[in-house]
């Protein structure tokens, strides 16, 4: 704009670049603001050190320009270089260089219908909510953005759910979560193809006033990077201060919601308690700009109450001059319910469920270990049902294995928690006995088999166990101690069954 067009402007016009530098300005802002060319645009109208949106929550025309990808936008200010006025700025991108216009508006006369115009003019949707939730204004663009038709002033004066209802799922949810909503923060969320930029603002406690801004993609770039986020079968987040800035909607899809609802949200709203000092160590490291990669793998609350294991990668990221965490997430349940199912056939007997031979091995060779070192006792008790065979012959192997399915339900009622029950083998099982007295470990052998004695068993009515009982003695190997409970039982067979006998 050439110097005497911009001087027979009646508004007063200034032209910044990019660097925030005020590179001309005409005669009218001269009148208004002083000789304020060559300074930056940010200390000469409001005495800040650097971009207002760095200091403040001062939505800068050119910060806004850039990220939406528009060419023009229109917001009403106050500046500190003139305090007692309104100015209505409008903003226009022209090559490199950003032209703002100047409306001055007197606070003295500045009246609601005013008010109203100035905000049916600007390039954001905005609705204005009391504190009892009722729609006191809402904006053209609002209208527009989310493709609702009639007129504005239907909505004045009803329940902001009347709104909600005319809305797309994901983003009316925020509007239900909106205490979880900082106020004056930047949310970007998905919609339409494209982003909005929502924001929401608490107007001397008495109104909210929310704006969604969108940003229409520039560039190739910008779609690819749109594209892959919405798309790939990864959870994208990221978080400032503990709260949800920006999810993508495979996150949602994995906490069983919709973006909406979480944006704005307490991170921790969705993880399992027992996980929660996890995520806050790595919430922690990110507030205070340690930077690392993180993995971990917790367990999160969906919003259908279901719980799934997840797999978290982050990272520290500054976002909008913040420390924030930006991560992915996976969703690893079935994987961990593989694992699970691996471990326990490594470990547990299939047809009984109690531990099989190799698991109690384990725990047998910790149990010598710490006996060894802390001079403590225990005890085994090996037993083995009586004529198990016959029964096997007489009434087939389902019976068979029923049977032995019960046995394990009597024994489990009258050991210790801190017994160790396995199934040795066949018909054989063991029990590995902490002791203080030896003769405890010879009062649950006799209350096991005296159970089992009166039980009625399904099919077959009665049965009988034997059993043997060897002590820990200094210096044992696991064979040692395995061969001596294994030779007493070997005696209680041997001298009639159904008997209890301990090893020398």
């Amino acid at each position: 704009m050439e110097p005497n067009k911009k001087n027979g402007y009646e508004l007063p016009l200034i032209i910044i670049d990019k660097d925030y530098n005020i590179t001309d300005i005409n005669q009218k802002a001269e009148e208004v603001y002083g000789n304020i060319k060559g300074d930056k645009c940010y200390r000469a109208l409001n005495n800040y050190q650097s971009p207002c949106y760095e200091e403040t929550s001062f939505v800068c025309p050119i910060n806004v320009i850039n990220q939406s990808g528009n060419s023009q936008y229109t917001g009403l200010y106050t500046f500190n270089r003139i305090p007692s006025e309104y100015v209505l700025v409008t903003a226009k991108k022209k090559g490199d260089l950003y032209v703002q216009k100047h409306r001055i508006l007197s606070r003295n006369s500045f009246d609601i219908p005013d008010f109203k115009k100035i905000l049916d003019f600007l390039a954001e949707g905005i609705v204005v909510l009391n504190e009892r939730g009722k729609i006191k204004f809402v904006n053209k663009k609002f209208m527009e953005i989310f493709s609702i038709t009639g007129d504005p002033d239907l909505f004045l004066d009803k329940d902001i759910s009347y709104l909600k209802n005319r809305m797309p799922e994901g983003i009316r949810e925020m509007f239900s979560k909106s205490d979880g909503i900082k106020s004056d923060e930047e949310y970007p969320v998905h919609y339409n193809n494209s982003y909005l930029i929502v924001k929401k603002t608490n107007l001397e406690g008495k109104y909210t006033l929310w704006s969604f801004l969108e940003r229409k993609e520039t560039d190739l770039s910008d779609e690819i990077f749109r594209v892959l986020l919405e798309t790939t079968p990864v959870g994208i987040f990221l978080q400032c201060s503990g709260r949800f800035m920006y999810v993508n909607p495979t996150l949602a899809s994995i906490l069983e919601t919709f973006p909406g609802n979480l944006i704005g949200s307490s991170i921790y709203n969705f993880v399992h308690p027992e996980d929660r000092k996890t995520v806050e160590m790595i919430a922690k490291k990110r507030e205070i700009g340690e930077r690392s990669t993180e993995k971990y793998i917790i367990r999160v609350v969906t919003e259908k109450n279901k719980i799934k294991w997840v797999e978290i990668t982050s990272e520290t990221i500054i976002f909008r001059g913040k420390n924030c965490g930006i991560g992915s997430v996976v969703d690893i349940t079935e994987r961990k319910k593989l694992e699970e199912d691996l471990r326990r056939l490594a470990t547990v007997d299939q047809l009984t469920g109690i531990y099989n031979r190799y698991s109690f091995e384990k725990f047998l060779e910790k149990e010598i270990e710490r006996a060894e070192r802390y001079g403590e006792s225990f005890a085994l008790i090996m037993f083995d049902i009586d004529n198990f065979k016959q029964i096997n012959d007489i009434y087939g192997h389902q019976v068979g294995d029923k049977v032995l399915k019960e046995v394990v339900e009597v024994v489990k009622d009258h050991i210790r928690k801190s017994d160790i029950f396995a199934r040795w083998g066949g018909e054989e099982f063991m029990i590995l006995v902490p002791i203080k007295e030896k003769s405890d470990a010879y009062k649950i052998a006799e209350k096991i088999r005296k159970n089992i004695q009166n039980f009625n068993f399904d099919k077959i009515d009665r049965l009988t166990v034997s059993l043997g009982i060897s002590f820990y003695k200094g210096g044992d190997s696991m064979k040692s101690i395995i061969r001596r409970a294994d030779t007493a039982l070997y005696e209680a067979k041997k001298t009639g069954k159904n008997r209890t006998v301990v090893a020398d």
